[in-house]
């Protein structure tokens, strides 16, 4: 089991402007083993108007808000945030910018960059922002939340789906990307990305893995992982590194999906205890 101080639920749909992501935190929580303290951050039910380019913004500022707040009466080291969206990623990660400094390494697992500002985004929709936010303090308008990393504290991995501005940065940031055929021939490839003493957070968003083995995610996007690749990385993370944050996000847990794969993914993480026999829904 991977030990932790506090796991955060955060239902946060608002981010995605998709209210199945809300069900995603209850879902994992209900899926995985209690750290020492379990959490559920409060977030307003409804949307609100789009402004400064961001679709619901007033909405995520406050659940970002009681999001640190919570991290901040806790004071976690070692933390596992449920979603909700992406955007629920933020707060979590710069609470432990504040823990590690420059130690701290991100793993962004995820089909999507997640590098857009509200300017460059075509849909507005702020799970599109949190890496930018946290490598970038002039990207503005989404949530307050200052630029925490550098570029080579971060590693893109199983990404495949950016826009033109995104591409932009990562070419002119030169930030580390990692496809998901190399991953697939080279599982073992996640542990080496890391450098030695890092603190290492683990950002997972579902739809890093192939539609066909997980469908039940908010924007399914073909070319993905393999469950069983995912958890050969993801396990050779953890033997190698000191894990002191993981986020799971984008989980749809109404749509049709053999819960099996969810559980193999889990379990490479350190989340579940026993094993216990899953059956299709």
């Amino acid at each position: 089991m991977w030990n932790r101080d506090l796991d955060v639920l955060v239902p946060m749909w608002q981010g995605a402007d998709d209210t199945r992501v809300r069900e995603g935190a209850a879902a994992l929580g209900a899926q995985t083993e209690p750290g020492t303290r379990r959490v559920t951050v409060p977030v307003p039910s409804g949307g609100s108007e789009r402004q400064d380019g961001v679709r619901n913004r007033a909405v995520l500022v406050e659940a970002y808000r009681a999001h640190r707040g919570v991290l901040a009466e806790h004071r976690p080291q070692r933390l596992l945030t449920l979603g909700g969206d992406c955007a629920v990623e933020v707060a979590s990660v710069a609470h432990l910018a504040d823990q590690y400094a420059e130690r701290l390494f991100v793993l962004w697992i995820d089909a999507h960059g997640d590098l857009n500002t509200p300017a460059s985004s075509p849909s507005g929709a702020a799970h599109g922002m949190p890496l930018r936010l946290l490598l970038d303090a002039a990207a503005d308008g989404a949530l307050p939340a200052p630029g925490c990393l550098t570029p080579g504290q971060v590693a893109l991995v199983g990404v495949r789906d950016l826009d033109p501005a995104e591409v932009e940065y990562v070419h002119q940031h030169d930030l580390t990307v990692v496809d998901c055929a190399t991953l697939g021939a080279q599982p073992t490839r996640l542990a080496e990305l890391p450098p030695p003493g890092a603190a290492v957070y683990v950002h997972l968003d579902l739809d890093v893995l192939d539609p066909s083995a997980l469908p039940a995610v908010a924007v399914p996007t073909p070319g993905g992982l393999t469950a069983a690749a995912l958890a050969r990385s993801l396990t050779a993370v953890r033997a190698h590194h000191q894990v002191v944050g993981v986020g799971i996000t984008e989980y749809v847990p109404q749509l049709e999906h053999d819960q099996r794969v969810l559980g193999d993914v889990l379990d490479a993480l350190g989340l579940i205890g026993e094993r216990q026999t899953v059956r299709r829904p």
